[in-house]
């Protein structure tokens, strides 16, 4: 008897030692999630090439009519640039600044550098009242609209001039939240003087630019 109690505590044991354990395994993901923005031109493909839709103006089309227009909106005198850029999807997970600058003039050799800088296009980032764009906000990207997308200073009310300086037109998101969906439009206009603006080529570049709001 007591050699039969024996072999069963030496079974016993044995299968108690030979039990294994395979889990639980733990696998944690950390990182800092970085600010993303994107923005495209046709609002179905987020890796599309062209993110903007574009229309640069052509001053071979410039006429009699862009040198006499009456006063509308608070320009007169101007060469109409409709929709220079379009964004119709404009998505960033937190707050952000979209900004223009307008770069400098290039000008025909014989232009006038005399007068007021402020009443003719000059390199000098002074001539604030000759490139001027208003901004359309279309779709404000989220449910309040007040925290999606907004115009800054009078870009969405008035033809507003740009000189060389970073500008900003647009803000929105916030701490707690991005924007999706989000559309808005620019027109531009160039003013034209008879006295100043001779034949010959003229050309300025546009540059957008989006960065996280603080």
């Amino acid at each position: 008897m007591l050699k039969r109690m024996i072999i069963s505590l030496f079974f016993l044991m044995t299968f108690s030692f030979s039990a294994t354990n395979d889990g639980p395994v733990t696998v944690t993901s950390t990182g800092t999630v970085p600010f993303v923005v994107s923005f495209n031109s046709d609002g179905t493909n987020q890796d599309d090439s062209d993110d903007l839709a574009e229309s640069a103006g052509d001053f071979s089309q410039v006429d009699d009519d862009d040198y006499d227009r009456q006063t509308d909106d608070v320009t007169t005198n101007y060469f109409d640039i409709p929709n220079i850029l379009v964004c119709n999807d404009f998505d960033a997970n937190h707050k952000f600044v979209v900004s223009l600058q307008k770069g400098a003039w290039t000008l025909p050799a014989t232009y006038t550098t005399d007068g007021d800088a402020t009443l003719r296009k000059n390199t000098g980032g002074t001539d604030v009242g000759q490139f001027l764009v208003k901004v359309n906000v279309t779709s404000a990207g989220y449910s309040d609209a007040s925290l999606g997308l907004q115009t800054s200073s009078t870009f969405g009310a008035n033809y507003t001039g740009l000189d060389e300086a970073l500008t900003e037109i647009i803000t929105g998101g916030g701490n707690s939240h991005g924007v999706e969906d989000g559309a808005f439009d620019v027109d531009a206009r160039v003013l034209f003087d008879w006295l100043t603006d001779i034949p010959g080529t003229y050309t300025v570049a546009l540059t957008i630019s989006v960065v996280e709001g603080s």
